[in-house]
């Protein structure tokens, strides 16, 4: 299936048994922080996705950001949630003291074997 929508994610930090997410809607130009995701365990089989919300009183919780989940921007959400906790344990597994706010998906490269004399751009290996 297509892609209808360009949406990206990103773990800002793990709470408890979640994760908390920065979800941007690119098209749109809009983000949602704090997004918790919940991957599957021993008493929930699915993944789950919730919207920020603020506590309303009394116990009830009023959602910030609301999705028609029938429509397939949800679907595009949901995907790109889910799809960066995968990559956060990921993560983990491969380096659990490695902090969530020093990743990154890029590769900084910095060129060593250039002299400290003055330079002009053809002396910069460009990748």
């Amino acid at each position: 299936m297509n892609r209808l929508y360009n949406v990206e994610a990103s773990v800002h930090k793990q709470i408890n048994t979640g994760y908390r997410v920065k979800v941007s809607l690119l098209d749109f130009g809009m983000y949602i922080n704090g997004a918790m995701v919940f991957p599957p365990n021993p008493e929930h089989a699915d993944w789950a996705v919730y919207m920020p919300a603020q506590r309303a009183g009394r116990g009830k919780y009023a959602y910030i950001v609301e999705f028609n989940k029938k429509l397939p921007l949800w679907n595009s959400v949901y995907d790109a949630c889910i799809k960066a906790v995968e990559l956060e344990l990921t993560f983990q597994a491969a380096d659990p003291n490695m902090a969530t706010s020093t990743r990154s998906f890029y590769q900084d490269i910095a060129p060593t074997d250039i002299d400290d004399g003055p330079i002009d751009l053809s002396d910069i290996p460009f990748d």
